[in-house]
Parts: C-alpha cells; sequence; structure tokens
C-alpha cells in the first residue's frame, strides 16, 4: 500500500506547504497530488496556482516525492505542450514527474471559450499523443481534435521513457479506458462498497485489453484526521465538505440507492451563474449522518487503519490524504510510525 498526500487548491499560505511537504517526505510517504485548476468555484481563500509551476517547486525541496496533478485535463494544453511540462518536470525532479488526467470541468474550460465536447474520445488521444511525444523522434498525425500534427517534436525527453498517467474515471467510459491505457486510477470520493464496484470495471477493462489488471495503481483521494483524545473532533474538521457530495450527487446516489438526489447539477458542469445552486443546498438534509465516516478515514488512529483496510479489500493500493489535522504534523508522525508500518507487514 502507498501513502501520498494532497495538497489543498486554492492553496494557502506557501511557506507552510513547503514544511509539510518536506515533513510528509521525512515521514516516508510516496508522492503529492495537487489539483490543477486555473480557478475555483465557488471561490475559496488561497491562491490556485500553476500546478506545474507548483510542483517544480516541490521538487526543488524533495528527493523521493513523486509529483502528480491531481488532475489536469485534455482541453486547456495541446497534448505536445502537456507532455512537455511533464517531461520538465521528470527532468528537474530526476525521474518522479507523473500526470493526472480527467474530462475536465466547466470551472476550468467553459468560461474562457474552450470546448469540452467529446471529452472521452479526446482523453484517449491525448494519451496517445503524450506518449508519442515522449518517445518518438517525430509525430505526423491528423488528429480530429488537434489539426494536422506535421513532423513535430518536444525538443525535451523525460528522465522516465513513460511518466506515470492516472486517469480520473468517474463514469463507465473513464473506466474502460483507464483499464485500456492508464497507469493509474484516481477516482473522486465514494465509500468501500462502491470502490470494490468501480475497481472492478477498471480490472475487467485491462484483463479485456490484454494487461496485467495488476500493473495499475488504484488509488483513494480522502480526508484524513485523527484525534485519538476526541475522535468526534476528527469528524468535525471535515464537516465543512458535506455540500461537495451534493456537486458529486451521481456518485451518492450510486452508494446510498434509495436516496435519489437530483443529477443534473455536478461538479462538472458547475459555474457560479448556476440558479439552481439554492435548490440543491436544499438537499443537504437528506445526505446520511454518516456520509463524512463513510467517504472519507477518520477518528482515531484504529478507526483510520480500520478505513484504510476496507478501501485495500476494495482493490486500493495507494491511499492520497488530505491532512485535516487536527495537528497536521501529528497526523504524519502517525503515519510514520504506526499506519506506513501496518500496511507494510
Amino acid at each position: 500500500m502507498r501513502f501520498s498526500f494532497h495538497i489543498p487548491v486554492p492553496t494557502p499560505r506557501l511557506e507552510y506547504m513547503f514544511e509539510g511537504t518536506k515533513r510528509a517526505e521525512e515521514c516516508g510517504f510516496f508522492g503529492i497530488f495537487y489539483a490543477d485548476h486555473t480557478a475555483m468555484l465557488p471561490p475559496g481563500p488561497g491562491t490556485c496556482y500553476d500546478a506545474y509551476c507548483f510542483l517544480s517547486s516541490l521538487a526543488m525541496i524533495t528527493k523521493k516525492l513523486k509529483l502528480c496533478t491531481g488532475v489536469s485535463d485534455c482541453h486547456r494544453f495541446h497534448p505536445a505542450l502537456m507532455a512537455h511540462k511533464v517531461a520538465t518536470l521528470d527532468q528537474i525532479s530526476n525521474g518522479r514527474g507523473m500526470i493526472g488526467l480527467g474530462a475536465g470541468e466547466a470551472m476550468n474550460i467553459d468560461m474562457y471559450g474552450l470546448n469540452r465536447k467529446r471529452s472521452v474520445s479526446k482523453l484517449r488521444e491525448y494519451i496517445i499523443l503524450m506518449r508519442k511525444f515522449w518517445t518518438k523522434k517525430r509525430i505526423n498525425k491528423k488528429s480530429e481534435f488537434w489539426g494536422e500534427i506535421k513532423n513535430a517534436y518536444i525538443q525535451i525527453k523525460p528522465v522516465q521513457k513513460n511518466p506515470p498517467i492516472y486517469v480520473a474515471a468517474n463514469g463507465p467510459k473513464t473506466r474502460q479506458l483507464t483499464g485500456e491505457l492508464a497507469d493509474g486510477w484516481y477516482p473522486l470520493y465514494q465509500p468501500p462498497w462502491l470502490y470494490k464496484k468501480n475497481y472492478r470495471e477498471v480490472f475487467n477493462a485491462a484483463k479485456k485489453a490484454g494487461r496485467d489488471p495488476s500493473e495499475i495503481d488504484y488509488v483513494y483521494d480522502c480526508f484524513v484526521a485523527i484525534d485519538d483524545n476526541d475522535p468526534d473532533n476528527a469528524i468535525k474538521r471535515c464537516e465543512f465538505f458535506k455540500t461537495s457530495y451534493l456537486l458529486n450527487s451521481w456518485i451518492t446516489n450510486e452508494a446510498y440507492p434509495n436516496l435519489n438526489l437530483p443529477e443534473n447539477f455536478n461538479v462538472h458542469d458547475y459555474d457560479m451563474s448556476s440558479n439552481i445552486t439554492s435548490d440543491y443546498l436544499n438537499n443537504l438534509n437528506r445526505l446520511p449522518e454518516t456520509i463524512i465516516q463513510d467517504f472519507n478515514c477518520l477518528g482515531t488512529t484504529d478507526d483510520v487503519i480500520s478505513n484504510i483496510e476496507k478501501y485495500k479489500e476494495a482493490g486500493a493500493t495507494h491511499i492520497s490524504i488530505m491532512n485535516r489535522g487536527p495537528d497536521p504534523n501529528k497526523v504524519y508522525e502517525i503515519f510514520r510510525d504506526k499506519i506506513i508500518p501496518y500496511f507494510k507487514e
């Protein structure tokens, strides 16, 4: 079981992020995930830094941590430019660069006049083209999405032949794509029983494509808060996130089949101009009382280990934590002293 951590976007004070990153590396974490956002809706405190500039700055203060977007999309940059960004990070970090990719969200794309149509087909071609730019001397291709690519190349090549590509697959088509092409699966929040079902889709798609499914890294990204003296306090640390399960209502409905939340309002299409935001917030009290605990790893150290075990049994090979404290340094130390050694046994 690998353990990484997720730096929030918008991002708080940089010095805290740098200190936390160095602390996590000292405590034995595998990597960092950082969301590639141009903007965040609704706006929050902090800054949306350029993901690859930010990850490159972290590469300069670390030696071992892998560096990955969580996630980028296939719309804002030509695949040659994105391949160039990842190869540059991989060179700067001496072979630690990775990329997370998804089908994209309105908040990063629509207000700039960019096109999200046929995003799954576009994502498939994006992955194939990026790998060609990393490995081929020249590329010639007539692309449906990127026009005619003539004798093209990027001057820099990554240290790794193919930096790992993780796909944020949250529907059947993207899970199929992940099984066929990706190095890792990086889905949105879901409880272990739903993760297990969706994991099987990725696993079976890999098998059908003639791949070894065990070569895929199956990630689960969630909040972790640990308070051995007051486990309820750990849960309260994450209550603010409850509204997000309304923005991921198709996942929440699948997790709780009798809930039947409206699904015409979701994180992929969300923008501030929506006039149905208040209607959705009226559904907040319909969410199960245990939803925060069901989707995350919270409570005492033993509670967190037990919850990670559930995700491991569901197929996860990699847990990425959003550290909610209450003492962030203590959480890293608990992982170093108890949780990481427990899952190495």
